[in-house]
């Protein structure tokens, strides 16, 4: 009797866990409730190599190299450009053999320079059969690719777009090049110093900036 017991048992698991896997197979497939896409990184780069404070700054109308990995073989990769609550379809891309991409795409002429935007490439299978998305970090975009100061380095990645100099240290990290910096040590730049350089380490070219009482 006990033993007739168990088999009922064991039978009402298994069914269970077919009906369950029935159930999650079918949810999986309910177009209404889509499987969550896995996500990965594409990465956005500039065709020519050029000097760069800035590794994310892109210009409006610039041609752009996409590369990223993990998908699956000869698939058809839909790239979107995507700033604030808009979103648009700028390229479609195919994979290689190796589930790879790398292709050239254009930063759309009418994006809005100052504000940060991203590129993604969607897929409806990885190296695994899921759906997925590879996302770009977020990408600093400018109005164009001028050079104000004339030294070789345009506007967008210069940390000193006014002063001429290939240089782009910056030794403080406050997004100023050490040759245009009052205080190329301080990131504050003598606002916790009562207007002077916190280590006294001044940059004798450029007026410390009035500090207000």
């Amino acid at each position: 009797m006990i033993m007739q017991i168990q088999r009922a048992g064991a039978r009402s698991s298994i069914a269970l866990g077919f009906y369950l896997w029935i159930v999650a197979s079918s949810a999986s497939a309910d177009p209404a409730n889509p499987a969550p896409r896995m996500r990965g990184q594409l990465w956005v780069s500039p065709l020519d190599f050029s000097e760069c404070a800035r590794e994310t700054a892109f210009a409006r109308g610039d041609t752009v190299m996409l590369t990223g990995n993990g998908l699956a073989p000869n698939e058809a990769v839909e790239i979107t450009f995507e700033q604030g609550d808009n979103e648009r379809a700028i390229e479609t891309v195919k994979t290689n053999a190796q589930g790879a991409i790398s292709a050239r795409a254009v930063i759309p002429a009418d994006a809005i320079a100052g504000k940060d935007a991203r590129i993604h490439a969607t897929a409806d299978k990885d190296a695994k059969g899921n759906p997925v998305v590879l996302n770009s970090p977020a990408l600093q975009i400018f109005a164009d690719a001028r050079d104000s100061d004339g030294d070789g380095i345009k506007d967008m990645c210069d940390n000193c777009p006014n002063t001429a100099s290939s240089d782009l240290t910056d030794s403080d990290g406050d997004g100023l090049g050490d040759v245009c910096d009052p205080c190329p040590t301080d990131p504050e730049n003598g606002a916790s110093s009562d207007g002077h350089c916190a280590d006294n380490n001044v940059n004798p070219l450029v007026p410390l900036p009035q500090q207000s009482h």
